[in-house]
């Protein structure tokens, strides 16, 4: 596991890539890059981190992340096969849409005219990372896949018309509230990068705060110290939101018990699950469970 910055866009014959693959070019490292990065998951399931928040991602999610931002995806590749007959794991397909595109090939006089003030202002929007969906979605989809097979005279019109409608539409969602600037440095992100790991790997069972301290070798007050400065949340508060969000997927997806969904989530009582899981939520799990179903 490292985390890196990285100039994506090699090739000097083109100013930008679009691909589709079965793996991210990332996998589990947290890293940063100058290039304005758009995906859509067309098969698989998993989470995004940036900033001090982490967004669950799923078949049909689009996500558009700033030039330079700090991400880590974690995409699951086995989950438990539930059935009358057998129980086991089987692997889940992931299947990505890419597109990485600089912006500063524009160069200042270009962005600089009045009107590109939109695509100005998604730049800066995106710093906050972006979640498109609706129409806006489809119709964004679109043009990625014409992109795939369009000559280049026509891939800078293209790339136009699809930041300008994710500029101007209604249909997407910040991830952050504030915009994620790049101040870690390569100690920062791989520290954070094994934290998480670790966390998704282990939060449905006791997570002891000197273990996870001993992965970045600090002592546990240093590390609650550091993890609440370059995170701006506890590192119990981060455990709760990973704890809760499984929770989340859970009662959407699966018809468990509140009682199951508690233990299955990493919740020693009851209680204690159903307090936490309100202080996320502004839900109970039963209401959570019923909106999920309308």
């Amino acid at each position: 596991m490292r985390a890196y910055f990285n100039h994506l866009i090699t090739n000097s014959n083109q100013s930008f890539t679009i691909k589709e693959a079965s793996f991210y070019h990332s996998l589990n490292d947290f890293h940063y890059h100058p290039e304005i990065e758009l995906i859509y998951i067309i098969e698989g399931e998993g989470v995004l981190f940036t900033g001090d928040k982490f967004e669950q991602v799923t078949k049909n999610s689009m996500v558009l992340i700033g030039s330079n931002v700090p991400h880590l995806f974690k995409f699951e590749r086995f989950t438990y096969q539930h059935s009358l007959m057998k129980e086991g794991i089987i692997s889940l397909p992931l299947k990505l849409l890419t597109l990485h595109f600089n912006p500063d090939v524009f160069g200042d006089s270009f962005m600089l005219l009045p009107e590109n003030a939109v695509i100005n202002q998604l730049i800066a929007d995106a710093l906050n990372g972006l979640k498109i969906y609706g129409e806006t979605l489809k119709c964004v989809l679109e043009i990625m896949y014409r992109l795939t097979n369009a000559p280049k005279y026509e891939h800078l019109y293209l790339l136009m018309q699809l930041f300008t409608l994710i500029a101007v539409s209604n249909e997407r969602i910040f991830i952050t509230k504030s915009a994620v600037k790049k101040t870690y440095n390569k100690t920062d992100e791989m520290r954070l990068t094994k934290v998480y790991l670790y966390t998704l790997n282990n939060f449905a069972g006791p997570v002891k705060l000197r273990e996870v301290a001993e992965i970045v070798y600090m002592v546990p007050n240093a590390f609650c110290r550091y993890f609440k400065l370059r995170t701006n949340k506890s590192y119990f508060e981060f455990l709760m939101e990973v704890r809760i969000r499984h929770a989340c997927k859970l009662l959407k997806e699966e018809n468990y018990s509140i009682v199951v969904v508690c233990y299955e989530s990493g919740f020693s009582n009851l209680s204690n699950f159903n307090r936490h899981f309100k202080m996320v939520t502004n839900k109970t799990p039963l209401a959570y469970r019923r909106c999920a179903d309308n």
